[in-house]
């Protein structure tokens, strides 16, 4: 087995510049109902917030990451979990369609950024953050993978990311090694 794929982190945080004048979500099937909803209600400013964060959702369903642990805004607060449903009847996209008709839901309309926690193939799990596109801001999402996570995954998950957001840059600012291999942080 070669040393890269044998290779795992514990930890792994990423964070991932998006062309802000690029990004124009694409129509998803999905997202219709979320700007028909986004409109009714009159928020504008958090659509890019909310495509932004069902396409960083859809992409890591496709990575195995489909149950909510925990999902907020800012500000805002903690928002309602899904419902418990089989894993594979529905995903995290589809709960955050059903959930945003519920009054609940309501501090969505004035977030900032969303942040979730997914669990995805055992032991492995991701915080994420996705935060509403500005200028200014530097790093739209931001991604701690707690693993063991080898190289190949969250490779994986970058390029399945770039799949449905235009991606300039994504950089490991975190590096943790898992317990069997050489003990050291790495910081760029």
């Amino acid at each position: 087995m070669p040393r890269d794929r044998a290779f795992r982190f514990s930890h792994l945080r990423l964070e991932l510049d998006v062309e802000h004048e690029g990004y124009r979500p694409e129509p998803f099937s999905l997202l219709g109902p979320l700007t028909a909803l986004l409109h009714e209600r009159e928020v504008e400013a958090t659509e890019d917030l909310l495509q932004m964060t069902a396409q960083v959702l859809h992409a890591f369903t496709g990575a195995g990451f489909r149950r909510v642990d925990h999902w907020e805004v800012r500000p805002g607060g903690w928002l309602p979990l899904p419902e418990p449903t089989h894993a594979r009847l529905a995903e995290p996209v589809t709960h955050l369609l059903r959930a945003l008709s519920d009054p609940s839901w309501a501090p969505v309309g004035r977030a900032h950024s969303f942040a979730a926690r997914l669990s995805g193939p055992d032991p492995v799990r991701v915080d994420l953050q996705v935060r509403r596109i500005h200028r200014e801001q530097a790093h739209a999402v931001s991604l701690d993978l707690w693993g063991p996570v080898s190289r190949r995954a969250a490779e994986d998950l970058v390029v399945r990311l770039h799949d449905r957001l235009p991606l300039l840059r994504a950089k490991v600012v975190v590096a943790e090694s898992w317990k069997g291999g050489p003990s050291r942080t790495r910081r760029r």
